[in-house]
């Protein structure tokens, strides 16, 4: 009878392979709300910028406007007169920036600093 060595993962590998994979799967679940957070802000500065009329607004309007899209969507964490930034488009048209981080502790002393900056032109200026 010839000796075969076995083959496949040992108790050890996939031990470690195990908490490898865990250990990725809790930063997902702690990261990902900022980056849902971040899909619903791009949602409401489109929808912001496509709504009629949205070059009458001014920027208060806007910001009000944005407000009210964050209050839809259940977006918290972030402030649209803080954060809400305006700048000139090259042919003169306004352009809304959403710049913003999230500080998120993973565990212990360790956090995710996690910067977002969305863009979008605003129609009618």
């Amino acid at each position: 009878m010839a000796w075969r060595r076995e083959r496949g993962a040992s108790l050890w590998s996939a031990l470690i392979f195990l908490i490898v994979v865990g250990f990725w799967v809790f930063v997902g679940f702690k990261i990902g709300p900022a980056y849902l957070d971040n899909w619903q802000i791009e949602k409401a500065l489109a929808s912001v910028a496509k709504e009629p009329d949205v070059g009458a607004y001014g920027r208060p309007g806007l910001r009000e406007a944005l407000r009210r899209e964050f209050s839809v969507g259940y977006v918290s964490g972030v402030s649209v007169h803080k954060d809400l930034h305006f700048e000139r488009a090259a042919h003169g048209g306004l352009i809304m920036v959403f710049r913003y981080h999230v500080l998120i502790p993973i565990l212990g002393n360790v956090a995710a600093d996690i910067r977002f900056v969305d863009r979008h032109a605003v129609a009618g200026h």
